[in-house]
C-alpha cells in the first residue's frame, strides 16, 4: 500500500516534470524563423569573395540608386547577395515616412529588381519581443 502510493508520486511528478522539461524544449515558431534568419544572413568571407567578383557595380553606386528612389530616406545596411542565381544588393533604407524597405539592386546593372515595405515586420517582431 505504501509502495502503491510512492509510486503514484512518483509518476505523477515524472509527468509534472517531464511536462515542464518538454515545455521548454518547444520553442516558438517565430523564435526558431529567426535563429534561421540569422544563419541565412551570416554569408561566409568565401561566398562574398565570389559575389564581389561577379558585381559590376559597387556598394555605394547601389546605394545612391536607392536614395534616387527614396529620396530623404536613410541607409541602414547593404550586402552584397545572391538572390535566386542573380547577384544583387540588399539595401535596407528607412524612408522620409518611417517606413523600412529592402531593396534589390542588380549588382550587373544596377536596376531595382525588388522592393519590399519591412515595417510590418519590424513591428510584429518588436510586438513579439515584447512578450518574450
Amino acid at each position: 500500500m505504501i509502495g502503491t502510493k510512492i509510486l503514484a508520486s512518483v509518476l505523477a511528478l515524472g509527468v509534472i516534470g517531464g511536462g515542464a522539461v518538454g515545455t521548454n524544449l518547444v520553442k516558438p515558431a517565430a523564435a526558431v524563423s529567426q535563429q534561421e534568419k540569422a544563419k541565412e544572413e551570416k554569408q561566409d568571407p568565401n561566398e562574398q569573395a565570389k559575389l564581389q567578383k561577379e558585381a559590376a557595380i559597387t556598394k555605394e553606386q547601389a546605394t545612391n540608386t536607392v536614395l534616387q528612389k527614396y529620396t530623404d530616406g536613410t541607409v541602414k545596411e547593404v550586402e552584397l547577395e545572391d538572390e535566386d542565381g542573380t547577384v544583387v544588393y540588399g539595401v535596407h533604407v528607412t524612408a522620409k515616412d518611417g517606413k523600412s524597405y529592402d531593396v534589390k539592386v542588380d549588382a550587373k546593372t544596377g536596376k531595382v529588381t525588388k522592393s519590399e515595405d519591412d515595417s510590418k515586420d519590424e513591428q510584429d517582431n518588436g510586438k513579439e519581443n515584447e512578450n518574450d
